[in-house]
């Protein structure tokens, strides 16, 4: 956001530890999850973040002259319209994506054995690949917006962290013939009522998928040469997008995995503008085995 400096979580195991590439510019007056639980902490509440409420729905939704949604926006990850990180003080339910006792989503269902072959624990000193879909779905954990960018016939996809850029034509065309794999794969869209339905195959097998039904980059997990997605946006309000996915894999899944549908809010502040921002190789050997050990210490290994 602009004028502010961010800080980007990595989750390493269950103890939820941090290793931080950016910092908050400004002292938090409560310590919070990633999930939005809050305690107190003596001090001043600095940048109104405990008045921070849910958006109202801002009317109807935007349309293209061709009558279909325009999706453009900037978005954010929660109902706030805003940048929200885990330090802030903010109702648990504006800060998540999805209520799991309305709409639970399932983590993956392997077939027998292929678990140990596809799971990939973070990789660490190695930063993740932006790619399709962990650019949007990391979000759970990371906070960072994405911004749509719609025209006739074409949609952009920026994400802010990881630094990545999607162009997907929305004319119905089919894929490329013999695709070469690619990080973002080849996508192709239509649209099925007010729903842009995109359909993502040739994604490369070196791509994780991050906050796909497990909790940050402790809990990614690979693919195969045969992962098939299908996207699902919608803009149901001026105020709120929709994004919904279902990764299929018949070498790795023993059924299709369907998220819960995941709500992002419009940017509020004129002047939220795009940050550039890069993970780096914070290689630390020593505090990442204090990491480790806490980890093991926490889990009772």
């Amino acid at each position: 956001m602009h004028g502010m400096i961010r800080g980007f979580t990595y989750y390493l195991g269950s103890a939820g530890l941090i290793v931080a590439t950016l910092t908050i510019s400004f002292a938090p007056a409560f310590a919070q999850s990633s999930s939005g639980q809050t305690g107190k902490y003596p001090g001043p509440i600095v940048g109104g973040f405990d008045k921070v409420r849910a958006l109202p729905t801002g009317g109807s939704t935007p349309r293209m002259a061709d009558g279909h949604p325009d999706l453009t926006g900037r978005y954010y990850p929660n109902s706030a319209g805003r940048m929200l990180e885990g330090a802030y003080p903010v109702d648990r339910a504006i800060f998540r994506q999805f209520d799991p006792k309305e709409t639970p989503e399932q983590p993956p269902v392997f077939k027998p054995g292929m678990d140990v072959k596809y799971k990939s624990p973070v990789p660490y000193g190695t930063c993740d690949q932006a790619g399709t879909p962990s650019s949007i779905t990391m979000q759970e954990s990371q906070h960072a917006p994405i911004e749509l960018i719609q025209n006739q016939g074409r949609l952009v996809i920026l994400a802010e962290y990881p630094l990545t850029v999607r162009m997907i034509h929305t004319d119905g065309r089919a894929h490329t013939k013999d695709p070469d794999p690619s990080f973002n794969g080849d996508s192709t869209a239509h649209w099925e009522g007010d729903t842009l339905v995109v359909d993502v195959i040739a994604i490369d097998e070196r791509m994780r998928n991050v906050g796909a039904g497990f909790l940050g980059e402790a809990g990614a997990w690979l693919h195969s040469d045969e992962e098939h997605i299908v996207e699902r946006f919608s803009r149901p309000s001026k105020n709120y997008l929709i994004y919904q996915v279902t990764i299929e894999d018949p070498k790795a899944l023993a059924k299709p995995w369907v998220s819960a549908p995941r709500r992002w809010s419009l940017a509020q502040d004129p002047n939220d503008d795009w940050t550039e921002v890069f993970c780096t190789h914070n290689e630390e050997p020593e505090e990442y085995k204090k990491i480790t050990e806490h980890d093991a210490k926490e889990n009772g290994k």
